[in-house]
Order: structure tokens, then C-alpha cells, then sequence
């Protein structure tokens, strides 16, 4: 069987960052991350600053009511956000620039449910990284 990962981690952190990285680069995305409902950053691929803000506003774009005005960082650019719920915590995945991040951002989404799947019960401190 041909497995198309070429880097792993064992290390649930680690994986969701490679996961993340792969998807961000394949489609050309400015940033790809994962937050949680607070706007806390748990992981994320690209530039710092960028990252940040788009966790931050990833669970006020995820909700159905949002039309306020995104950060500089983000302004201009296609942000798109998918939640979804683990063990009762929303999770947020997000992607943000100018290319379509549609299709990587539903190949996140299903590493994220993978990773985060296969460590939540072994590894609760996940999410305060």
C-alpha cells in the first residue's frame, strides 16, 4: 500500500501542524488553522500574525449571524471556516487567501478529524498548545 504522507509525526500536535502545513502550501493558501470557540489558536500553518487573526475570527465567521468587518490581515482575501464538535468543544478550521480554499479546506477538515479523532481521548491538553 502506498501511503502519500511522506513526513508523520506520532505526535498529535505535531501531525495537526504537518497536516495543516500540506494543505496551506497545496493550495496556494495564505493560512490554514485550527481554533477553538474562544478564538484561541490550537494549531496553524503560515505566517504568525496571520494565524492568530484568523483564529481569532474564526468562530464569528463560522456563525451563520456574522457581517462585520474582518482584521487588515485578512481584508481582501477568501476566508472560509468549517466547525465542527469534539467531545463537546466546537473546533473551528479555517483557510484564508486569495486562491480557492474550498477543497483544502474540507482536506483539513478531514486530517483534523483524523488527528484530533485518534488523540482526543489520549491527549486532553491538545488544545491549550
Amino acid at each position: 500500500m502506498y501511503d502519500r504522507r511522506i513526513r508523520r509525526s506520532h505526535d498529535p500536535y505535531s501531525a495537526l501542524c504537518l497536516q495543516l502545513e500540506s494543505s496551506r502550501v497545496k493550495g496556494e493558501l495564505d493560512a490554514v488553522v485550527v481554533a477553538i470557540d474562544n478564538g484561541l489558536l490550537v494549531a496553524g500553518a503560515g505566517e504568525r500574525s496571520i494565524c492568530e487573526a484568523l483564529g481569532a475570527v474564526a468562530p464569528l465567521v463560522g456563525s451563520a449571524s456574522f457581517d462585520g468587518r474582518l482584521p487588515s490581515a485578512l481584508e481582501g482575501q477568501s476566508v472560509q471556516v468549517h466547525c465542527m464538535s469534539f467531545e463537546g468543544e466546537t473546533v473551528y478550521v479555517a483557510t484564508v487567501g486569495r486562491g480557492g480554499g474550498d477543497a483544502w479546506l474540507r482536506q483539513s477538515v478531514g486530517g483534523v478529524r483524523r488527528i484530533l479523532g485518534s488523540s482526543w481521548q489520549a491527549d486532553p491538553q491538545l488544545l491549550v498548545n
